[in-house]
């Protein structure tokens, strides 16, 4: 009776394990995603910890070089102030305490090695945020929290686009009216 117990405890131990989120599980409200075809970036936000001024100019810079990359990819178009929906990028850095192995973008096995530093368990780390907007009623629809991404002493313009990738990955791709269909507006 004991070795089931010990084996029903692990079973659900482990199943946590292997779920994995939803796809498009960022969507945060609702929003008719077949009338969006183009976007704007709008800004990067820089919060928490001074940065230093490079790196802001770095942050800046990359965030939207990498986002509209993204987007143009999956089939939107970049406009100015007539765009369907605008996109919005936060960067902060804090201290934080120990973070979870799977958010840092340098993934689980070398946070696993650098679990025992005394640095790693208290550190300053950066974290990102990228929301994105319908620019006609400035409404939040999408939303990706990547907390803890890596020690702020280790920022480095490949850390931050692998960053900016993983953010913006499960964003879905443009959809396109087939103009064959009938209508049933």
């Amino acid at each position: 009776m004991k070795s089931f117990f010990i084996a029903a405890l692990a079973a659900f131990v482990f199943s946590g394990c292997v779920t994995s989120p939803a796809p498009n599980a960022e969507f945060v409200g609702s929003v008719n995603f077949s009338n969006l075809t183009t976007f704007a970036y709008k800004r990067t936000l820089i919060t928490g910890m001074d940065f230093r001024e490079s790196e802001e100019i770095l942050l800046e810079e990359l965030s939207e070089l990498v986002l509209t990359n993204q987007l143009i990819q999956r089939g939107f178009e970049q406009a100015g102030s007539a765009a369907d929906f605008y996109v919005v990028t936060k960067w902060k850095k804090a201290v934080s305490s120990y973070p979870n192995a799977f958010q840092s973008i340098d993934g689980p096995y070398e946070s696993y090695n650098r679990r025992d530093l005394p640095s790693y368990q208290f550190a300053s780390r950066v974290h990102l945020t990228i929301e994105i907007y319908v620019s006609e009623s400035g409404k939040l629809f999408w939303r990706k929290e990547l907390p803890n991404l890596f020690d702020a002493i280790q920022l480095t313009e490949e850390r931050l686009e692998l960053s900016l990738q993983r953010a913006i990955e499960n964003f879905p791709e443009r959809i396109q009216k087939d103009p064959n269909l009938p209508s049933i507006e």
